[in-house]
């Protein structure tokens, strides 16, 4: 069964338990919400004039630049085996990753899944996760690159456009198995974050349409 945060005061915690408030360092939801906004602010200097996709990539590889420059001053270790990006705890027990969502993300209620199918690298951390949950399970025969063999988080956001800007939508989830169409689509652990509201962004093409028969709740789980 997955573990689902919503509560603010528990999110905090949980982010806490995880290093992402190091010492010195805003709370762990301002860190992140600061790379996110840093994120969102180079994606609005594109236009209509951009390849439909170009808003949404570089959304994506702002977020991994701006997590690694908050945290690896702060002991975390940039990686890339096998070119998944992440960002590797102090520990080295975990890693952290970025990835866009389906319109479920950041929703406690409902079950998200990436928003595309993953290649064979990403998906064989999601099989390590799996093994890992599963004690006797791991088979560490295999040759591996540093930040393998270890758990991955996945920091999966959402775009939303609204009649008055762009609302982000992300969670940091722990999955543990893929869907259909080569998508993660079971978790582990959920940790909602807060919504942020970009009002006067410029909404673009591969925002998630609010309308495309979904029905969004009004009220997160406590």
């Amino acid at each position: 069964m997955t573990v689902v945060w919503t509560d603010e005061h528990e999110v905090e915690e949980r982010l806490k338990k995880l290093g992402l408030s190091p010492e010195g360092t805003p709370p762990a939801i301002q860190n992140i919400h600061t790379v996110l906004r840093r994120a969102e602010a180079e994606r609005n200097f594109c236009t209509p004039l951009d390849p439909v996709s170009l808003p949404g990539n570089i959304f994506w590889g702002r977020t991994v630049r701006f997590l690694r420059e908050t945290y690896v001053p702060h002991g975390w270790m940039a990686q890339s085996p096998r070119n998944v990006p992440l960002l590797l705890a102090p520990s080295e027990e975990f890693a952290v990753t970025v990835s866009s969502g389906s319109r479920e993300t950041g929703f406690g209620a409902l079950k998200p899944t990436t928003r595309y199918s993953k290649g064979t690298a990403v998906m064989g951390r999601v099989q390590t996760n799996r093994q890992l949950l599963l004690p006797g399970v791991f088979d560490d025969d295999e040759d591996v690159e540093f930040g393998d063999g270890i758990p991955t988080w996945f920091l999966l956001y959402q775009h939303v456009n609204r009649p008055d800007g762009v609302r982000l939508h992300a969670e940091l989830s722990l999955p543990e198995g893929a869907g259909e169409h080569g998508k993660i689509a079971e978790w582990n652990e959920r940790i909602i974050l807060p919504e942020i509201d970009f009002d006067g962004f410029t909404p673009f093409e591969d925002a998630i349409d609010p309308n495309s028969g979904f029905d969004i709740p009004v009220e997160r789980l406590g």
